[in-house]
């Protein structure tokens, strides 16, 4: 018996590319310039050299000119002459509920002290030793300064007060949206707030 080597061709691969070809012949002629300036288009960004800008070495003496040339603009525009200056007031004191400005008591509406925890010394004592032994910073998160012993101890604490075995802190809520929530779920886990 001859093999004449079509016994392997898939006959279905034979019909959808016959099908395509068809498809190819009914397609709109719009529709084909569309692909046909596409594939061209392709083609060309494929082929075509990116452009670089020759770089132009300034000497000494350009770059000393440029230099003194050069005028800063204002940081802020000029106050207009005829408008008075605005007269800015001191606060004196702890900033609480109740501040002295301009050496007058006056309630503080601008503040965010809503329990009046800044007048507390219990809590003003705590900060203090706090102070003392962590020193400051611009923040305390762990993924600035790393694992410290107030970290686990508040972690063990909010666990035993949560009546959980463990508990885990993050800075802030977007980091536990993007992080903390995606390692502990999976795709059917219902997350109560």
């Amino acid at each position: 018996m001859l093999s004449t080597g079509m016994e392997d061709a898939h006959p279905e691969t034979t019909f959808e590319l016959y099908e395509m070809f068809l498809a190819f012949l009914q397609a709109p002629t719009y529709h084909l310039a569309l692909e046909a300036v596409l594939a061209v288009l392709v083609c060309w960004l494929l082929v075509h050299k990116s452009y670089k800008p020759q770089r132009v070495e300034l000497t000494e003496q350009e770059k000393e000119q440029l230099i003194a040339e050069w005028i800063p603009e204002p940081l802020v525009p000029s106050a207009d002459e005829g408008q008075p200056s605005p007269k800015p007031r001191t606060i004196t004191g702890k900033v609480g509920k109740i501040v002295m400005v301009d050496g007058k008591k006056c309630l503080n509406a601008a503040t965010h002290n809503y329990l009046g925890l800044v007048e507390h010394e219990k809590l003003e004592e705590a900060a203090l030793q706090c102070l003392r032994k962590y020193g400051v910073g611009s923040c305390g998160p762990r993924g600035f300064y790393g694992t410290v012993d107030i970290h686990l101890e508040l972690e063990a604490r909010l666990a035993k007060f949560m009546k959980q075995q463990e508990a885990v802190l993050y800075s802030y809520g977007f980091s536990t949206i993007s992080s903390a929530i995606p390692a502990y779920a999976k795709h059917g886990d219902i997350i109560f707030w």
